[in-house]
C-alpha cells in the first residue's frame, strides 16, 4: 500500500502531495549538507592524541561556545528514530571554491547519489542509509546554497542544468555606452567604457554532473541558517569601512576571497543561477539571535534581525533585498533612530520568496552555531506567514524531526 509521506500533522493534502510518495514501511534517512570553514573532503583522521575526527560528521555536534558543549543535532534529529547520511566537501578558506564548483555541488551532489543507493557515506557511525529509504537533505550555512544551486538545475531546461564548474568566479562582461551634453545646436558627446558584473559562468569550464538523479524523489530540503541570497557581513568584508575590517578581525576572521560568492549582489545570489523551478521543495528555517556574549559584535556587520553571520531575510529566501531590516514575523517596517513604526510594508510570506518552490517553516530566536549543534533545546520563535506548525517551540533539528515524523 503506498501511502503520501507527511511533512507535520497539520499540513492539508495538497502541501503532502508536494513530497510526493512513500512506502509505508521505509525508513528516513537524513542526509546533512554542512556550512562554510570545514574539511569535509577529509573524510577521517587521527589527531595528535590518537582520536578519530571525521570533520564533516564532527560537525554536527562541534561547539564554538562552551554553553552548547555536549550538544549533537543528529541525535536530536533522529529522536524519532530513522538512518542519516553525511556529505563532505572542502569548505575552507584555503579552498576558496563557490557554491557552485564542481568540488563543492559536483561532489555534494554525487555524494548524495551514492548515499541515496545504498552505499553508504564512508563515514564510522550508526544507521547508514539503505537505498529505500526516504530521503530528507538538511543544509546548514553555505549548505543551503549549494542544494539551492544544486536543485535549481537538476530540472530540465534550468539555466545550468547537470553542470557545475571548474570556474572560481562569475563573467565579467565590457560595455560600452554614448553620453551626451550640452543643448541641440551644440553637442559633445564621447564613449564611456565600464567593466560590469553580470550573473553567468563559462561554459568551456562546465563538468556534466547528473543533479537530477541526486535530486529525483527526494522528499523535502530543510535549510537551517542558510546564506540564500548571501549576507550582508560578506559585502562588509569585501568592501566595508577600516572599522568593519576591525570587528572581522576581532570576532570573525575571514578574508573576501575566501566567502565573496556569499555577497548579497546580483553577481552572486545564487536566486540568478537557478532556474524557475526546483526539483524538490525546500523549507527555510531561520535564525535571529546573536552570538552569546561579547561575540555578539559580529552582528554589527548585519542590518536588522539576524543569527549572528547571516541576515534573516537571506536565511527565509525573501524576495527584494537580502538586508533588509526584518522585524518580527518577517515584516519590513519604516524605522526611526532603529525603531519602528508604522503599517509593515512587505511581508516574506509564500508568495514572496525569492526562489519558486521554496516555503517557511519557521523563525527561531536562535544563533549560527547553535543552529547546526544543536545548542538551544527549546528556543523562543515568531510565528510567520505560511509557516509550518510542526514541532512549535523546538529548535531546527526538533522542528525537522516533527514535520518528517
Amino acid at each position: 500500500m503506498i501511502l503520501y509521506k507527511r511533512l507535520g500533522a497539520s499540513l492539508s493534502l495538497l502541501l503532502a502531495g508536494l513530497l510526493g510518495s512513500a512506502s509505508a514501511s521505509a525508513d528516513n534517512c537524513y542526509i546533512l549538507v554542512h556550512g562554510h570553514g570545514t574539511e569535509g573532503h577529509i573524510k577521517q583522521r587521527t589527531n595528535s592524541q590518537g582520536n578519530l575526527e571525521q570533520p564533516a560528521l564532527d560537525y554536527w555536534s562541534e561547539a564554538h561556545f562552551d554553553q552548547y558543549s555536549g550538544s549533537d543535532f543528529i541525535e536530536q534529529l533522529r529522536v524519532n528514530g530513522g538512518n542519516y547520511g553525511v556529505v563532505g566537501y572542502d569548505s575552507t578558506d584555503e579552498g576558496e571554491m563557490p557554491y557552485w564548483h564542481d568540488g563543492t555541488a559536483g561532489e555534494i551532489s554525487r555524494q548524495i547519489t551514492a548515499i541515496r543507493s545504498g552505499e553508504g557515506d564512508g563515514y564510522e557511525h550508526d544507521n547508514q542509509c539503505a537505498a529505500d529509504d526516504t530521503f530528507w537533505v538538511i543544509a546548514h550555512s553555505q549548505g543551503a546554497t549549494q542544494m539551492m544551486y544544486i536543485a535549481g538545475n537538476a530540472v530540465p531546461g534550468s539555466p545550468y542544468y547537470n553542470r557545475a564548474y571548474n570556474q572560481f568566479d562569475s563573467n565579467t562582461v565590457t560595455e560600452s555606452s554614448k553620453v551626451c551634453s550640452g543643448s541641440w545646436f551644440w553637442k559633445s558627446c564621447k564613449t564611456k567604457t565600464e567593466t560590469v558584473n553580470v550573473a553567468g559562468l563559462d561554459e568551456n569550464h562546465a563538468v556534466e554532473v547528473d543533479f537530477e538523479s541526486a535530486i529525483s524523489g527526494v522528499a523535502a530540503i530543510f535549510t537551517t541558517g542558510g546564506a540564500i541570497t548571501g549576507t550582508e557581513g560578506v559585502d562588509r568584508l569585501c568592501n566595508g569601512s577600516w572599522v568593519e575590517d576591525l570587528i572581522n578581525d576581532w570576532f570573525i576572521g575571514r578574508e573576501c576571497a575566501a566567502v565573496r560568492y556569499l555577497q548579497t549582489n546580483d553577481v552572486y545570489a545564487v536566486r540568478n543561477y537557478v532556474g524557475t523551478n526546483l526539483a524538490a521543495p525546500v523549507y527555510t528555517i531561520g535564525g535571529y539571535a546573536g552570538f552569546p556574549g561579547i561575540e555578539s559584535a559580529s552582528s554589527l556587520l548585519l542590518g536588522g534581525e539576524d543569527d549572528g553571520y547571516i541576515n534573516l531575510a537571506s536565511q527565509m529566501n525573501c524576495s527584494g533585498s537580502a538586508k533588509r531590516n526584518l522585524w518580527s514575523n518577517l515584516k519590513e517596517y519604516k524605522t526611526f533612530l532603529g525603531v519602528a513604526y508604522g503599517s509593515a510594508i512587505f511581508s516574506c510570506d509564500n508568495d514572496s520568496k525569492g526562489t519558486a518552490r521554496s516555503y517557511n517553516l519557521a523563525s527561531i530566536y536562535t544563533d549560527h552555531d547553535a543552529e547546526r549543534n544543536g545548542g538551544i533545546l527549546a528556543p523562543d520563535y515568531t510565528n510567520i506567514p505560511d509557516g509550518l506548525n510542526c514541532g512549535a517551540g523546538k529548535n531546527s533539528a526538533g522542528r525537522i524531526a516533527a514535520c518528517t515524523e
